[in-house]
């Protein structure tokens, strides 16, 4: 039997060679740095780092003491399997720009990575960046906890500039990408040196081969990083309603912003200077919501003489006399200025005629019913 087993493997040996050989283990690449990168020690291992500092011209607003971040990942969804091997941070000082970069060369050296990087983000009074509240700090937590790192990764109050980004300028941007943000916002556009998509395939082909694409990752991530810098300054701005070219569209925007966040007297007057446009569908919204805030308050005198300085701009918004009616109706208890002011506006506005006309014809009937005194107890359904 042993000289049966010896021939069959002489014979597998034979066909292996035949075939080309048995695969041989690939040596263990170990890749060079980026070039700029540093050795920094820290208590868990080596930190790979490069600092620059940037000129800037002077912010105004200035933002403050806050840390810029922005990371490159494995991948975009998140869990325990994605890394995150660069991250860069900005902060303003004042000579310029302070902008530190943060490299993971290989995943056994994380814990330096992580550490080095909470140092960066504990140095500012906040930290700001791009959709990281939904994805890059529950990233980096989550890699804390699976580093085995002591603590939690706490960071400043954080504010994340694409929920800004949402609230104020989301009615002018076809979608809200940082791309399309430097675009239309910040007024360039950039010649970026690779694809967000290719970001992952990139840092893998630096792993097995030491590719020269990790460059262009890395300049991506310092670009992204810049961005947010004069991001943050015109969203202050436009915060501030410091913006010369703002519509009522960008009022109303502001002022349901403010009033979200609970200052109230800064959103009340935001869609105040909405209304003063007089004209479009933003003013008239904005006059609706002011009105609604008036009636609550027992100022049905104020809310009306709102309404009605609209429609004396022949505004084509419908919401107007219907809101109009409801007050004189409800609050007034007077249906027959209500019911003229609803005729009014079908004879001004011919293209609503047949919405309502339908709905007048259904009140005259049920105030036939009702009585006189009561003719516009259905005006409820006119909005």
């Amino acid at each position: 039997m042993p000289a049966i087993a010896d021939r069959d493997v002489s014979g597998l040996r034979e066909r292996l060679t035949r075939l080309g050989g048995a695969p041989r283990p690939r040596p263990r690449f170990d890749p060079t740095l980026p070039r700029g990168f540093e050795v920094e020690p820290t208590p868990f291992g080596d930190a790979y780092l490069r600092e620059d500092v940037i000129p800037l011209p002077a912010l105004d607003p200035h933002p403050g003491s806050i840390a810029y971040l922005d990371t490159e990942t494995t991948g975009l969804a998140g869990g325990s399997g994605t890394y995150a091997f660069a991250a860069a941070v900005a902060r303003p000082i004042d000579c310029g720009l302070r902008l530190a970069q943060l490299f993971l060369p290989q995943p056994g050296l994380e814990a330096a990575f992580l550490h080095r990087l909470h140092v960066e983000l504990e140095a500012a009074d906040g930290v700001a960046s791009f959709n990281g509240g939904s994805f890059d700090l529950p990233l980096l937590r989550t890699r804390w906890v699976m580093a085995r790192m002591p603590g939690e990764l706490a960071s400043p109050p954080h504010v994340d500039l694409l929920t800004l980004v949402r609230a104020l300028y989301r009615h002018r941007l076809e979608n809200c990408t940082l791309r399309m943000v430097e675009e239309r916002l910040l007024g360039y556009e950039r010649d970026d040196p690779i694809a967000g998509a290719m970001v992952p395939d990139a840092y893998f082909a630096f792993l097995q081969r030491g590719s020269e694409a990790i460059d262009g990752v890395l300049e991506h991530n310092r670009l992204d990083v810049i961005s947010l810098v004069h991001l943050h300054s015109r969203l202050l701005e436009r915060l501030r309603g410091a913006d010369a070219d703002m519509d009522a569209a960008d009022w109303l925007a502001l002022g349901r912003h403010r009033l979200r966040k609970g200052a109230r007297a800064d959103g009340w007057r935001a869609l105040r200077n909405a209304t003063n446009f007089r004209q479009g569908d933003a003013a008239a919204t904005a006059a609706l919501l002011i009105a609604r805030k008036l009636t609550r308050r027992g100022s049905v005198d104020g809310a009306e003489a709102l309404l009605e300085w609209l429609e004396e701009t022949e505004s084509e918004d419908i919401r107007l006399p219907v809101a109009r009616a409801r007050l004189l109706e409800w609050r007034r208890r007077d249906p027959r200025r209500a019911l003229a002011v609803v005729e009014a506006a079908e004879r001004r506005m011919p293209e609503a005629a047949d919405r309502l006309e339908r709905r007048l014809t259904r009140l005259r009937r049920k105030s036939r019913r009702l009585g006189t005194g009561r003719r516009l107890s259905a005006l409820e359904g006119l909005d």
